[in-house]
């Protein structure tokens, strides 16, 4: 069995979750230019995208936990 840094599995899941999370810092700045710009329909829109990017995040991180359970149970450690 692939170790999780070999895996990948754990490599996809982990570059996806990389890009969301940078997608979620871009478009985090994007909202901090609409309020002070003090553009409602565009901050209203913005804070949509945010929270989908959320929910993708969310998603991936307990598609990377059950993997690594069902996959890689030897590397967890107790409590993770």
């Amino acid at each position: 069995m692939n170790s999780p840094a070999q895996c990948e599995v754990c490599n996809r899941l982990a570059a996806d979750y990389e890009a969301a999370t940078m997608e979620w810092f871009r478009v985090q700045g994007q909202l901090r230019i609409a309020e002070y710009s003090r553009d409602e329909n565009a901050s209203n829109r913005i804070i949509s995208q945010l929270s989908d990017i959320a929910e993708r995040r969310h998603s991936l991180r307990n598609a990377r936990d059950q993997h690594e359970l069902e996959q890689h149970p030897q590397t967890r450690c107790a409590g993770s």
